[in-house]
């Protein structure tokens, strides 16, 4: 939850000093886009931890140079493309906690707080995010993504947005996460193991449904595929990693 409010705070008090300048380039002045509440869970198959569920607010939209989407929160700056040069922090809702089921001890992870910059590219062809983050937690390391949705438009106005992308994580952010150094190895049983710079595919899909009105239900579920260096970790008891939610949200126009 603390890196929840310092994602939030940051995007807020990021210099928009220097944007004042900037042309709004047709940018709302009223907020766009869905805001509810959902229900998310996810499955890290780490260590003998199972489904974790959240019940939190849920937002897409946008605001003049801010936005809010789902896992990212940020801050528009100057045109580029089919979008803008961002400013922008992900929200990571997975708990990282590493329970042995050799003698039931735990390991915390800190939660990551990844800031950095990327891009939201809505193409003729379909939207493409390009981000790159720092992780000001205590790993230190480096997050990067590129995803791609298409939109296709099905039975009574239900819109399914296919998902495939790809995610590296470097060498410190992978081995804070999923290695084992020789102190808790000797703490939980695990073997020690120096997890490496990761290669990680996506593929996912959200599918909206209009309910009433300007009220919509979103349900969007995601698998991602572990790369080498974290799916020989010992504290991994699975090759992959799951995340699903369902959202009740008002579409505000």
């Amino acid at each position: 939850m603390k890196s929840i409010l310092f994602l939030l705070f940051m995007a807020i008090v990021s210099p928009t000093f220097a944007m004042d300048d900037l042309p709004d380039d047709g940018l709302p002045d009223h907020i766009v886009g869905d805001i509810g509440a959902a229900i998310y869970t996810s499955n890290l198959h780490i260590g003998t931890e199972g489904t974790q569920s959240l019940a939190l607010p849920y937002a897409y939209f946008d605001y003049k140079r801010f936005f809010a989407r789902i896992d990212e929160v940020g801050i528009k700056t100057f045109k580029m493309g089919y979008g803008y040069f961002e400013l922008t922090g992900k929200i990571n809702l997975d708990t990282y906690k590493v329970k042995s089921p050799i003698n039931g001890s735990s390991i915390n992870r800190s939660d990551p707080i990844p800031l950095g910059v990327g891009t939201y590219q809505e193409t003729p062809i379909g939207a493409i995010f390009a981000n790159a983050y720092h992780d000001f937690g205590k790993s230190s390391g480096a997050l990067y993504e590129l995803l791609y949705f298409a939109e296709l438009e099905t039975y009574k106005n239900i819109v399914v947005y296919p998902q495939l992308g790809i995610e590296r994580q470097s060498s410190q952010y992978a081995n804070y996460y999923y290695g084992i150094n020789s102190g808790e190895a000797a703490l939980t049983g695990y073997s020690s193991y120096v997890a490496p710079a990761t290669n990680n595919l996506m593929a996912g899909m959200m599918i909206e449904i209009p309910v009433v009105d300007n009220w919509y239900v979103n349900i969007y579920g995601k698998r991602k595929w572990m790369g080498g260096g974290i799916n020989n970790s010992p504290v991994m008891n699975r090759s992959f990693q799951d995340n699903i939610f369902m959202a009740l949200a008002y579409r505000f126009k």
